[in-house]
């Protein structure tokens, strides 16, 4: 089958060949990540059109056909009928050429002032601002499900842990309220990047040195739902890949969290420990081992952070040592994001669903609730006495095979620590009301 050769908008001669390998090479897996971007790119050409009609470049006429060849575009899009090719190039090639096949002058308009230099970055921002504010709402869900995990087993004892070692007691509440708390802060973090580097316009600013045009451009971020306009024309491009960056910094915070709950969860399923059930609809088996029950899905959100945390930087890479301007190497910035951002979202869908259905094992949780793990409390005990600390240690410390306990008087010392943020002041409707407020923000 001959090749067709599609025209390239940097192409100034109709049917100039283009020698394929370089072609193929140039566009690498780019297609593939454009073609996620289409219904961003009709967005942003559109509020574009607004702007070059409010500005005579564009007729009341055009905007019609504009609005009637984009919508046509994304019809085909939600068909699976608007599929990039290699020849392609980018989705902006193939927007603009159906618009000029279709609709004439319209295509040939659209471009007046924009390079693909801000088309592309204005695209990523508003598939990037959408894809904070979903993950923002999944997140969220894994805190409430984590906030109703530790209501439920708030007084539930649990062994906690330094060194590896038995350290002192603690309640599942406790466990379970520490990622609560842990997410609200990587929530924070993200809609702060969201709030403050991604909901911002970098279209207008042409090539990176703007145009002889006097655009409005604040009102041009309003057309295109962004809340404020990005100033510096220079620094627009500049910004490609430290915001990108940014965005799977606070993925990677995500991340970080749910890692060390999955490590937590690893541990203590095993038949060591015991301290969880894996429930049959979520667990693994063994192909040889009959008796195995494996939480493959934790190991997975465990090696999946390193992928996240390979992705960001990465990205770093990828920006480090580029003067100033655009650079075609840019567009190898989408396959980490997509990976980080895909990545991230996947692991809060499965964080949520271990935390409703792995359940906790109170046998083995009072079993393994040891009395040396008391030894503090004790110690505790004589300081309220009168004794001084570092004696009341020594005495305890020296008289460990004493120390006794029973299932009453351990949820009694765990309730006594009433300060906030202890076992017995978990504050939880707190966090409950913070998550609350933050779905609505």
């Amino acid at each position: 089958m001959a090749k067709v050769n599609i025209q390239k908008l940097w192409q100034k001669k109709a049917n100039l060949p283009f020698n394929s390998v370089v072609e193929h090479y140039n566009a690498g897996d780019d297609v593939i990540y454009d073609q996620e971007l289409i219904p961003y790119d009709v967005q942003g050409s559109y509020a574009y059109g607004k702007m070059l009609n409010r500005h005579g470049i564009l007729t009341n006429d055009d905007m019609k056909v504009l609005k009637k060849g984009l919508d046509e575009i994304m019809d085909l899009y939600k068909k699976g009928k608007f599929i990039l090719k290699i020849e392609d190039e980018d989705c902006h090639t193939k927007i603009e050429n159906y618009l000029t096949e279709n609709y004439g002058d319209i295509g040939k308009k659209i471009h007046t002032a924009r390079s693909r230099n801000d088309q592309i970055l204005v695209t990523m921002r508003l598939f990037m601002k959408e894809k904070m504010i979903n993950m923002k709402q999944k997140a969220l869900r894994v805190v409430l499900d984590l906030i109703d995990a530790a209501k439920k087993y708030e007084f539930i004892p649990m062994p906690g842990f330094t060194h590896m070692q038995k350290a002192m007691p603690t309640t599942l509440g406790t466990w379970y309220g520490s990622f609560a708390e842990s997410l609200l802060d990587d929530i924070k973090i993200m809609t702060a990047i969201n709030d403050i580097l991604v909901d911002q316009n970098p279209l207008g600013s042409g090539a990176g040195y703007g145009s002889p045009f006097a655009f409005d451009r604040d009102k041009l971020s309003k057309d295109l739902g962004l809340s404020r306009t990005q100033n510096n024309v220079i620094y627009c491009h500049n910004s490609r890949g430290k915001i990108e960056g940014m965005v799977l910094e606070a993925c990677c915070q995500l991340m970080l969290t749910l890692n060390k709950m999955a490590s937590d969860y690893l541990l203590f399923t095993t038949q060591e420990f015991k301290f969880f059930t894996i429930p049959d609809d979520i667990g693994t088996g063994s192909s040889i081992m009959p008796q195995k029950k494996n939480l493959d899905v934790a190991e997975l959100i465990r090696g999946r952070t390193s992928t996240v945390l390979a992705c960001r930087n990465e990205i770093t890479m990828n920006i480090l040592n580029k003067i100033s301007g655009y650079h075609r190497d840019g567009q190898e910035i989408k396959r980490p994001l997509f990976l980080g951002l895909r990545y991230t979202e996947m692991s809060l869908e499965v964080a949520s669903i271990i935390v409703k259905r792995v359940e906790p094992n109170e046998q083995a949780l009072y079993k393994d609730m040891t009395p040396e793990l008391f030894a503090t409390h004790k110690a505790f005990q004589l300081v309220k006495q009168g004794k001084m600390f570092r004696d009341a240690y020594r005495e305890v410390g020296l008289n460990l095979d004493k120390i006794k306990v029973d299932k009453d008087n351990i949820v009694k010392m765990l309730k006594e620590s009433k300060h906030q943020g202890g076992a017995g002041n978990l504050q939880l409707e707190k966090l409950r009301q913070e998550a609350k407020k933050l779905q609505k923000a």
